[in-house]
């Protein structure tokens, strides 16, 4: 694995990332055999009067997949394929339970805002949102533990949930996904710089717009600068 630094090492096998793919497009493909499933788990004001559940079940299950025509299909795809990509990115600068705190921790803050804000809906595009928070803050830190898709991948990331308030938004995530493909941005805090300041900027703006997304991306940027207690042990250079 060539990481952003130009040094290689040996990638860790995303076990854990792997496993919450697979259970997640399970779940995906069970909804599209069996449309009620949405209904069942899906976040809804009954998650706060006695269907707990609700609150965690929400995050295996698509709303898009249902009523939205391709554009609803193809961002409940976008969730799972930017969980495989992030996540997989994300394994490698943390710990599993580190991993597991990011994507949980911002998933639950964006849930319970969204009883507020969206009271209904379903997708683990929140969840998401914990994994490119630890990509900003890692690359922002250390890049050498990230591969060299980290960075872009999260930044292209950030352009898609700008993309849920105004679509033409995107491109400001393809444009700096550009400007971090450039050699000079691992060697600079500078240019690394820019992907945190994209993502609190993303998630001010997001939350000034009552879009759930804003509030779990920016939990998850607090998560992933909380001090570890259990760093990821050193890879082997290949």
């Amino acid at each position: 694995m060539a990481n952003v630094t130009g040094t290689r090492r040996r990638m860790r096998v995303p076990v854990l990332t792997i496993v919450v793919f697979l259970a997640s497009t399970a779940m995906a493909i069970a909804q599209l055999l069996h449309p009620r499933l949405l209904d069942d788990l899906q976040r809804t004001p009954a998650g706060l009067h006695g269907d707990w559940w609700r609150t965690v079940s929400t995050l295996v299950v698509q709303d898009g997949f249902r009523g939205q025509g391709v554009g609803g299909v193809v961002g409940g795809v976008l969730n799972l394929v930017f969980l495989l990509v992030l996540g997989a990115a994300a394994e490698q600068a943390v710990s599993r339970w580190r991993w597991l705190l990011g994507y949980l921790g911002a998933a639950l803050v964006g849930e319970f805002v969204g009883y507020a804000w969206q009271p209904t809906g379903g997708g683990n595009s929140v969840a998401d949102c914990g994994l490119a928070a630890i990509i900003v803050l890692a690359y922002l830190g250390s890049a050498d533990r990230l591969p060299a898709f980290a960075a872009p991948a999260a930044s292209l990331w950030l352009g898609f949930l700008l993309a849920t308030w105004t679509p033409w938004l995107i491109v400001a995530g393809i444009v700096i996904s550009g400007v971090l493909r450039n050699p000079k941005a691992a060697g600079s805090r500078g240019f690394r710089a820019v992907l945190l300041i994209f993502a609190v900027v993303v998630g001010a703006v997001l939350c000034g717009v009552r879009n759930i997304h804003g509030a779990a991306l920016l939990a998850g940027l607090v998560l992933a600068a909380i001090p570890a207690a259990d760093p990821l042990p050193a890879t082997r250079a290949a």
